[in-house]
């Protein structure tokens, strides 16, 4: 059984548990000492279990938060030729095997049991920036139809009323079981959503970002003293989802009790699975007869109050009023 991986520089640190689908399970800012990613408050007593296709209540169960891959299904169990993806896939359920580790890098790799996946996985810290590039190779004669999405949340003190979320999109497509503005199409930026409100009933949603200029979203914490910028390849990743939860949920698994907010690149829209996306004309990742696609999230720190219009994949930010 292989340990956690800590990665560390002058800058960052990371956290990653082989054992549990390489998640990325803590990212630290050294500057602040503040710890970025969303944490459950069962995260500690969350054990790796085994993937099952009845799943969304187990997964929630074992979700400790942080930063999953989800892939071949996310969203709802579909049911495919011989079987069922369970909800969200298994990439973030199994375990991975570690191939080559150092203070700041490390690559890892899982063979899916459900798709004919091969996954390679490079994590590396540059500076105030960390990298997350993923390779997908189709191991059968026959192509294969899958969802990616990256599935970063993150919590307080960068989360928090009054955090600023910006993104290269230009629309924001409400899902119907959402809690704020359920089944409207949205200019962004959108008020209620672009400063995150105080939380209570009624308070959370589940939208997707649609037609980016370029593809990045940062969020800022309320006082300015703390932000992530996140960019990624957007002809695998074309949109993102939008995740929030406003102390809102009643009932299972969040009680009214989490503050909570992920923006996620995303191959698919909306998060009905697989099946629901082939129904209804939803873009999937086709991967042909043993050939390759690949994704890269770049996600940097910066501690600069100044509203965020831009990154890219070299993890360098422009705020407003830099020159152009």
């Amino acid at each position: 059984m292989a340990t956690d991986l800590e990665l560390r520089n002058d800058h960052l640190a990371v956290r990653l548990t082989p054992d549990r689908g390489a998640d990325i399970t803590a990212l630290t800012d050294a500057r602040t000492g503040a710890q970025l990613l969303y944490r459950t408050p069962w995260a500690d007593s969350a054990q790796p279990g085994p993937w099952a296709p009845e799943s969304r209540q187990s997964w929630q169960a074992l979700y400790q938060g942080g930063w999953q891959l989800v892939c071949p299904n996310a969203g709802d169990a579909s049911n495919v030729a011989g079987g069922t993806w369970g909800f969200h896939g298994e990439a973030c359920l199994l375990r991975w095997r570690v191939a080559e580790s150092t203070s700041d890098s490390a690559v890892l790799s899982v063979r899916l049991s459900q798709a004919p996946l091969r996954i390679r996985r490079r994590v590396e810290l540059a500076g105030p920036v960390l990298r997350v590039a993923d390779e997908f190779h189709n191991e059968s004669p026959d192509p294969v139809s899958v969802t990616i999405v990256h599935h970063p949340a993150f919590g307080a003190p960068l989360v928090t009323p009054g955090t600023r979320i910006a993104a290269g999109a230009q629309k924001l497509a409400v899902d119907p079981t959402s809690g704020m503005e359920p089944g409207a199409t949205l200019a962004w930026p959108v008020p209620a959503l672009s400063t995150l409100p105080p939380g209570g009933p009624g308070q959370a949603a589940l939208a997707y970002f649609e037609d980016f200029t370029e593809h990045w979203v940062s969020i800022t914490s309320a006082d300015g003293d703390l932000g992530v910028a996140m960019a990624w390849n957007g002809d695998v990743l074309p949109n993102a989802w939008l995740w929030f939860e406003g102390r809102a949920t009643p009932g299972l698994p969040w009680y009214r009790t989490e503050y909570v907010f992920a923006a996620e690149p995303a191959s698919t829209i909306p998060a009905g699975g697989v099946e629901h996306a082939r129904a209804t004309g939803g873009n999937l990742v086709e991967i042909g007869p043993r050939e390759s696609v690949a994704t890269e999230v770049c996600l940097a720190v910066h501690h600069d109050p100044r509203p965020v219009t831009g990154t890219d994949l070299t993890g360098r930010i422009t705020f407003e009023g830099d020159d152009r």
